[in-house]
């Protein structure tokens, strides 16, 4: 497909959306896109947040740590607590 024809059907698209937060939505992720960033986005928060690769990586090895000094909850644990819900 060519840009003009992606343009003109996102275009299509976006005049029929009628939720104001959907808009938003997807008004917050082409913003983002515009941003320059001397680091890649890998993903983005259930809040729309984009989440760069460095940052990702410092999530998971702060993970990773938690889990070698103990610092985690196991399923039966879980199991155990939910049983008096």
């Amino acid at each position: 497909m060519t840009t003009i024809k992606l343009k003109e059907s996102l275009h299509y698209l976006i005049d029929k959306i009628e939720d104001e937060e959907l808009l938003n939505a997807y008004l917050k992720i082409i913003k983002k896109g515009f941003q320059v960033s001397s680091e890649p986005i890998v993903g983005y928060s259930t809040k729309g947040e984009a989440i760069t690769k460095s940052k990702l990586i410092q999530k998971v090895r702060s993970a990773s740590d938690r889990v070698k000094s103990g610092k985690f909850t196991t399923q039966e644990d879980i199991e155990k607590e939910s049983e008096g819900w």
